[in-house]
């Protein structure tokens, strides 16, 4: 599963996040989303907030971070069975992290629809753990399912953060669509 590779590379971007730049806990409003990325090969296009910076992230198609709130977008698409459904697929993932992340207590998941086609909707949260570190971490993460390929598209940063920045992450998971 990819998630064990973009896993990794989360874990090199929490290090560079979430402990060289202290966390935000201040009050922040919905961010309007005034940039937006195109992906001509794959064929999709999401927006995310002014100031936030494009980097690499491997096993990931797309990578967007904000140093000032410590959070961050990932767009992931991998191969998965043919006649899976969007629901099989949150499901494998949810294994998944339950396996993989320590500390992970899932929140919530619900149907939702992404760019238009059935998928869930998942709030979870872990703690991410490096040298002599511990970060909370809580994330909201959408799926859905297009030619035989799971898409993921998820935002998270630090767990004190999260009810400030959930209305903005919502904003931008919505924003997320398939070109025609």
């Amino acid at each position: 599963m990819i998630y064990k590779k973009v896993l990794v590379g989360m874990m090199l971007a929490f290090l560079f996040l979430f402990s060289v730049v202290p966390a935000m806990a201040q009050e922040i409003e919905t961010q309007e989303l005034k940039n937006t990325y195109t992906d001509t090969e794959i064929g999709f296009s999401i927006s995310y907030p002014e100031g936030w910076i494009e980097g690499k992230l491997e096993g990931a198609l797309a990578w967007f971070y904000d140093e000032e709130s410590s959070s961050e977008l990932i767009v992931m698409m991998e191969e998965i069975p043919e006649g899976f459904t969007a629901k099989q697929y949150a499901e494998e993932v949810g294994k998944w992290l339950k396996d993989n992340l320590p500390d992970y207590a899932e929140d919530s998941i619900t149907e939702y629809t992404l760019a238009g086609t059935p998928g869930m909707l998942r709030v979870y949260s872990f703690t991410f753990k490096g040298e002599n570190i511990n970060i909370p971490v809580k994330t909201i993460e959408a799926y859905t399912v297009k030619n035989n390929y799971g898409i993921a598209v998820l935002c998270d940063t630090v767990s004190e953060s999260f009810q400030n920045m959930e209305a903005t992450f919502r904003k931008i998971i919505a924003s997320f669509k398939f070109s025609e």
